[in-house]
């Protein structure tokens, strides 16, 4: 079977703008795919132990499955990600009401946030794209004007490399809060099985704390003890037989480095196929999410070749800003102004074990 997307599947249009898939190839045998709505990661293609190509990433097979399904697979959050409190903040004296779209509170940049959006894209070459997004305060109630340049690149040790940098359009706006995030949804042993037989460890110093909505609180809890501490390699369906799967929905502060270097923040592998998968980034935060709701509404979420897409399908590793920073004053708050872009650089570098 050809696990290859087929990019003729995806043309159309969303909102008048031209929609397409991109696959990006690399010499190493690493492929990736990414339609330009919401700028969506939807195939990894990597090797197993045995050198059998294998995908990696949960995603859709059509524009129109695309359109149908879970709105953050695969996507390219921004301008916010995370949850922010009762879709609303004061910054400098302002008040800015958000539109609400996870309950009472905004998640993800709000119902026009950029995994809504089509961003426009151009193939540099073969194993690079780079697209851009307009982000403006009609579109997401957000103050400044942002335009955000983002690439997906491979490389030669089978990494994909996702980088960013967003800079403030208008010297008259206020500064703009700003928290992007890649949110692929990877299963290392392929799509359609669950993700309990993954080890996950992720390099941090805290817990951020969140209320019952998962709505970040400001304040951080220690590992030492924690039901959730990753700082060593843990199984994710549970050590031993009979004990509960870690269920994670979670942000970690990551363990501090540079400013502009970026760190190992977590590592995932599996024991069947023998994949790793690490994650290096220059942001501060690492959501970890299990996707324990996924596949769980009235409507079956259905993927590629058929495969309807259940809980605990994929986990996402999602680095980022501090979630509700503008809500949280003990948290750093990224703002973006005239003179002070927002750069970043996430690094997911897949490998295999004997």
């Amino acid at each position: 079977m050809d696990l290859r997307l087929d990019p003729q599947r995806f043309f159309g249009e969303v909102g008048g703008e031209p929609v397409a898939l991109f696959r990006l190839r690399h010499a190493s045998g690493m492929e990736v795919a990414v339609c330009n709505l919401g700028a969506k990661v939807l195939q990894i293609l990597v090797p197993d132990r045995h050198g059998v190509l294998g995908d990696v990433a949960l995603g859709y097979d059509s524009l129109t499955a695309l359109q149908a399904g879970a709105p953050s697979m695969g996507a390219f959050i921004g301008r916010y990600a995370g949850r922010i409190g009762q879709a609303r903040y004061t910054l400098d004296g302002t008040a800015y009401p958000l539109q609400a779209n996870a309950g009472p509170h905004a998640i993800h940049g709000g119902p026009n946030g950029s995994r809504h959006r089509v961003f426009s894209a151009h193939q540099d070459a073969p194993d690079q794209l780079t697209l851009r997004l307009r982000f403006e305060p009609s579109n997401d109630g957000h103050p400044g004007i942002l335009d955000l340049t983002l690439s997906y690149r491979l490389t030669d040790d089978h990494a994909l490399v996702v980088e960013h940098e967003a800079v403030a359009v208008c010297n008259a706006s206020p500064a703009s809060p700003a928290s992007f995030t890649p949110h692929i949804f990877f299963n290392l042993d392929g799509f359609g099985r669950p993700i309990d037989g993954h080890g996950l460890m992720v390099r941090a110093s805290a817990c951020l704390v969140a209320d019952a909505d998962n709505v970040a609180t400001g304040a951080l809890a220690p590992l030492d003890g924690h039901p959730l501490d990753l700082r060593s390699p843990r199984r994710l369906g549970g050590a031993a037989p009979g004990e509960p799967p870690l269920v994670i929905d979670h942000a970690y502060r990551l363990t501090a480095g540079g400013t502009d270097d970026e760190r190992l923040c977590a590592t995932l592998s599996s024991e069947a196929s023998g994949r790793t998968l690490q994650v290096w980034t220059t942001e501060p935060v690492l959501q970890v999410y299990t996707a324990d709701p996924l596949g769980t509404g009235a409507v079956p979420d259905v993927g590629k070749h058929g495969v309807v897409h259940r809980p605990r399908a994929g986990i996402c590793l999602e680095p980022q800003q501090y979630p509700n920073a503008m809500n949280c004053p003990a948290f750093p708050l990224k703002r973006v102004s005239v003179g002070r872009p927002y750069w970043a650089r996430t690094v997911y570098r897949f490998g295999v074990t004997p």
